[in-house]
């Protein structure tokens, strides 16, 4: 089953070509060229993917991530695919920092980018099977979901990873290095990436149950606080 995706693209050749192709390969695509009527359409109805560009007519494409990730520009738990002439590393660092899924760098290749977009719509759909408890906390593998006594946290798609690694074993201290490569593909401790996924999902987390869930121990790495069960 296909992927719903909205294309954020200023460049009517490039957003007409990915609009094509993408439908043809069974996706169903809409169309934004500027961040305020994407947050509008996102606000309207729900996608899986958001695919944006970062220069837009009325600001940066990140801004408009910063929406989603935030609550204001539709639900927080869509996945988001950055596409940028801007390759470098700093560039890529400040998106993941901002919550983006990945990173495709213009000009790309068309079969390369289905699938990267594939992928991410697999890893949102679910694959795996069973239901972590943590107390109060549970996160259901097949569904991709997490409750917290009951109530449904939507979570961004590498805030949700992150936190069904760490509840898989909530006592042990999980590094970060291998943190940074099960869940981002590579191992690196230079950026903060990881750090401020962290920092969000423990703000949500505290939201709804006032615990510091995630730990960060000694800067070296995280664990789920283990109450009782």
């Amino acid at each position: 089953m296909g992927a719903s995706l909205l294309v954020v693209e200023d460049d009517e050749a490039i957003s007409d070509f990915l609009a094509e192709n993408l439908r043809e390969d069974g996706h169903a695509v809409s169309l934004a060229s500027c961040r305020r009527e994407a947050a509008a359409r996102l606000r309207r109805s729900r996608v899986d993917i958001v695919l944006v560009d970062i220069g837009l007519p009325d600001g940066s494409g990140l801004d408009l991530v910063r929406g989603i990730r935030g609550g204001e520009a539709g639900p927080v738990d869509i996945g988001v695919v950055v596409m940028s002439a801007r390759a470098a590393e700093q560039d890529r660092i400040r998106a993941f920092e901002r919550g983006v899924d990945d990173y495709i760098v213009k000009p790309f290749s068309y079969p390369e980018l289905l699938l990267r977009l594939e992928a991410l719509h697999t890893r949102l759909v679910g694959t795996l099977q069973g239901v972590l408890k943590v107390g109060p906390l549970e996160v259901d593998l097949a569904a991709r979901q997490a409750t917290m006594d009951g109530r449904v946290l939507r979570l961004p798609a590498k805030e949700y990873e992150l936190l069904a690694v760490l509840a898989r074993d909530p006592r042990r201290v999980h590094m970060k290095e291998d943190l940074m490569e099960r869940i981002w593909g590579y191992r690196d401790r230079g950026t903060r990436t990881l750090d401020s996924h962290a920092s969000r999902l423990r703000r949500r987390l505290v939201a709804v149950s006032d615990e510091a869930w995630v730990i960060n121990n000694w800067s070296v790495g995280y664990s789920l606080r283990a109450v009782a069960q």
